[in-house]
């Protein structure tokens, strides 16, 4: 059994050319490559390579890399996947100088039997996974990687900058509503059985939520080092994966940036020299933003216990399609941390 179905990339590919040749009006548009670059869990992204003559020179093909994404055949880590959102979301980024992907949402259906966001593919440094492992984060100078998260903090300043009227169509959440929309999320992405741990902690969260909340900003929703394009001479080629983007507090994303680190330099007893500490974070988004984040421990907490649900969630997959578990579901050493943190 497959962990996630996925479409045969080549039947994307040839859809992408034949709307490339009617987009542009060129002929003979033919699939050079196409692929999966790696299982995807929220969506499925598919890395095609076309080729196409001009019609003034037809001895020479012109070669163009470009990325599909689609939204997941059946339900993987999120039950909805909406590509107009993540548009919409992008390009009021764009509007406030961030750095995307230029995506283009195709909502006629006659081409893949399903909308998909098409976009060039932008040819850069992506942090993998672990960034302390990194090779090209380990081949810089501590200098180099202080700027790498410089501008990387600064790009989510940016984010939050951006004119909410063009984000009309991105989820609008308050704190409140950000827990019902967890509380929703543990229930289906368990079958109505979620850990207890992250029950309780969420619980907690709504007992001790703040009463007030910072203006609501645009969220990128899943910071991560690993959605960031670099260039070589470590300014920022674009910012990836708005699947979770919303409108909400910004302390989510800051705390969401934190959390992640935090705990994958915990769980790992190493260090990425260059790279800042928690203080070092908030003061740097604090005085780019010169907004003050509010109640920040709280919005770690909650950032914890979703991004456990999240992993947790693409555990429940590989467990019931019979692969190993990435992370245990009831041992999970995070769950531990998440306990300390409520208690």
């Amino acid at each position: 059994m497959a962990l996630v179905n996925h479409r045969d990339p080549y039947v994307i590919g040839a859809a992408l050319a034949a709307f490339t040749a009617q987009r542009l009006g060129v002929r003979d548009v033919r699939v050079v490559s196409a692929q999966h670059p790696s299982v995807g869990y929220t969506s499925e992204t598919v890395i095609v390579e076309l080729g196409w003559s001009s019609e003034t020179d037809s001895a020479h093909e012109r070669i163009n890399d470009f990325v599909v994404r689609l939204a997941p055949p059946a339900a993987a880590t999120f039950r909805d996947y909406d590509l107009y959102q993540q548009t919409i979301a992008q390009h009021a980024a764009a509007d406030a100088g961030v750095p995307v992907a230029s995506p283009k949402l195709v909502t006629d259906e006659q081409w893949l039997g399903c909308p998909f966001v098409v976009m060039p593919r932008i040819q850069g440094r992506i942090v993998g996974e672990v960034a302390a492992f990194d090779p090209w984060l380990l081949s810089l100078t501590e200098t180099q990687r202080a700027t790498v998260h410089t501008n990387y903090v600064g790009a989510v300043a940016s984010i939050h900058r951006s004119d909410l009227a063009l984000a009309a169509g991105v989820p609008t959440r308050d704190n409140h509503a950000e827990l019902d929309f967890w509380s929703d999320y543990l229930d289906w992405s368990s079958a109505g059985s979620p850990v207890a741990t992250l029950t309780e902690a969420l619980m907690w969260c709504r007992s001790h939520c703040p009463e007030v909340e910072g203006e609501p900003v645009l969220l990128w929703g899943d910071v991560r080092l690993g959605n960031v394009i670099f260039s070589d001479d470590l300014s920022i080629l674009a910012i990836l994966d708005w699947d979770m983007t919303s409108i909400g507090a910004p302390e989510h994303d800051i705390a969401w940036l934190t959390t992640l680190e935090s705990t994958t330099r915990l769980l790992l007893g190493r260090d990425l020299a260059g790279f800042p500490d928690r203080a070092a974070i908030v003061a740097r988004y604090e005085s780019v933003s010169g907004r003050a984040l509010q109640h920040f421990e709280w919005y770690e907490t909650l950032a914890m216990v979703r991004s456990t649900a999240i992993m947790t969630r693409i555990s429940y997959l590989h467990r019931d399609a019979g692969f190993r578990l990435p992370m245990p579901i009831d041992d999970n050493p995070l769950l531990d941390l998440i306990a300390k943190r409520i208690n």
